[in-house]
């Protein structure tokens, strides 16, 4: 009877090939497994971290004014920047835009912008996360009302004893409505009533 003797480095040999073959299998299944990530087969939507959407209201429900509206409100996705764009009467040429109410620091955030061809676009920065309800309240300043424009000289306009002056510029009306609200509106050419859109909860 014939005996077979087994050459130790037979055995080593077939061990290294098959470590080697699990090793291959091993690198080749990661391979396949970071392709499939990479195009999307194993996404499951977006990722827990992506914030809140911006928000876009257009033709929102309003009180309305004669003089112009609202015609969309865009509040974006961090709640630190409300945009109001809308339309306005011939003869208005500014339009003030108060958002609130603020929690701290004044009763409102406000901003003015002027008209062109009727249309007007004011941008008013809030804090982030803007309080909810809110209220928009968009006053228009009107040449026909009596005022003169915001460029006009700075002089003093006499009605019997009682003198009238000139509307204040921009920034002062934005800084006196953010602390007074509609109370700033009362001068010359502020008149006529606002539009203002309030939230819902």
């Amino acid at each position: 009877m014939a005996t077979h003797a087994h050459d130790p480095g037979d055995s080593l040999s077939a061990a290294k090939q098959g470590g080697i073959a699990v090793a291959v299998i091993t690198a080749v299944g990661g391979i396949i497994v970071a392709a499939l990530n990479q195009i999307g087969v194993f996404d499951k939507g977006p990722s827990p971290s992506a914030g809140p959407a911006p928000t876009t209201i257009s033709n929102p429900p309003q009180q309305t004014s004669p003089l112009g509206s609202m015609d969309k409100v865009e509040i974006n996705a961090a709640g630190t920047e409300v945009t109001v764009t809308g339309s306005a009467r011939k003869d208005v040429d500014s339009v003030a835009v108060m958002v609130g109410p603020r929690q701290s620091g004044g009763q409102y955030w406000a901003s003015q912008a002027s008209v062109f061809n009727q249309q007007w676009k004011v941008e008013v920065a809030t804090d982030p996360r803007l309080p909810q309800p809110y209220t928009i309240d968009t006053r228009y300043h009107s040449v026909s009302g009596g005022a003169a424009s915001e460029s006009a000289f700075k002089f003093t306009f006499f009605q019997g004893t009682e003198p009238t002056t000139p509307p204040a510029p921009p920034n002062q009306i934005v800084n006196c409505a953010e602390q007074n609200g509609p109370n700033c509106f009362n001068g010359p050419g502020w008149g006529g009533p606002p539009s203002v859109y309030q939230s819902s909860e």
